[in-house]
């Protein structure tokens, strides 16, 4: 045993006098965050869309990853240090001569294009009702009723759109993202999406095909428009907006542009009113 420890502890020793491989580092400058003032703490937000910076006259910077000025917010000259909270919209402000930390909530308004997008309601609705959504989603399955008990409240003020959000880890979402578009060119987008959700989670190519036999939307055309590569773009940037606006999960619910949490009856009937109040102050 002696003879072991002592072979051991050789070995050890000799691998401390051996010179550590170097390993080559390349670097590159990506952005740079232009100020005025000194920053004197920073944050990055969890999804890397948000870059906080605190300077040394009171002012929270808000900067996107490309380095570009979102907002300004005023938060006091005492408040020496900022961490972000659970969420990313959320921040915690310490300042040491008040003694205090303050939980700031911030609400971003995201430009998101809903262009050509599906949507059922009036066309020229004030108040657009965004859904990201994943048709391999259990949760996104139950969405839709909800937003159509708010909507029903709100007839001639609200619309529902519909963005695909199809997740890699859904073997099937992304095929059924392409079949809804190719139903949506009939003119039948809500019919094959109420079907799909109706059985999601029993999603497969034959099944998908089954739909389309149920709305009697010939084969042909049907398949042709879905794998149209002008379909998957479609898709494609319906996510890019969806990532723009720091979405990771389905469903995501944003009503005009501002995130829903929660995303229950509840918290979008409050989301609607308050963009109703604040179309009429306009």
């Amino acid at each position: 045993m002696r003879i072991l420890r002592g072979v051991l502890l050789l070995m050890f020793c000799l691998a401390l006098c051996l010179p550590l491989a170097q390993a080559e580092v390349e670097t590159e400058v990506t952005a740079t965050l232009k100020l005025q003032n000194p920053p004197i703490d920073m944050e990055v937000s969890m999804n890397g869309q948000r870059i906080y910076v605190l300077d040394n006259q009171g002012q929270l910077l808000i900067y996107n990853p490309t380095g570009a000025l979102l907002n300004t917010v005023k938060v006091g000259a005492d408040v020496n240090q900022i961490k972000i909270g659970p969420r990313d919209d959320q921040l915690y402000l310490s300042n040491p001569k008040d003694n205090t930390v303050q939980v700031l909530n911030l609400s971003f308004t995201h430009a998101i294009d809903i262009a050509g997008s599906p949507f059922k309601g009036p066309a020229n609705a004030p108040v657009a009702i965004v859904v990201f959504s994943d048709f391999q989603c259990p949760y996104c399955a139950r969405i839709g009723a909800v937003i159509d008990k708010v909507m029903a409240q709100y007839p001639k003020e609200t619309k529902t759109v519909f963005k695909h959000f199809p997740l890699s880890m859904h073997r099937f979402a992304m095929q059924a993202a392409k079949a809804s578009m190719a139903a949506d060119s009939f003119g039948k987008f809500w019919e094959y999406h109420d079907l799909v959700f109706q059985n999601y989670s029993m999603l497969s190519d034959e099944k998908l095909d089954e739909f389309r036999e149920t709305l009697k939307l010939d084969k042909a055309k049907f398949d042709k428009r879905m794998n149209d590569p002008k379909t998957l773009e479609k898709i494609q940037k319906d996510a890019k907006a969806g990532e723009d606006a720091g979405i990771t999960g389905t469903p995501t619910v944003f009503v005009n542009g501002r995130l829903v949490r929660p995303a229950n009856e509840e918290g979008i009937k409050a989301a609607v009113e308050k963009a109703t109040k604040d179309l009429k102050k306009k």
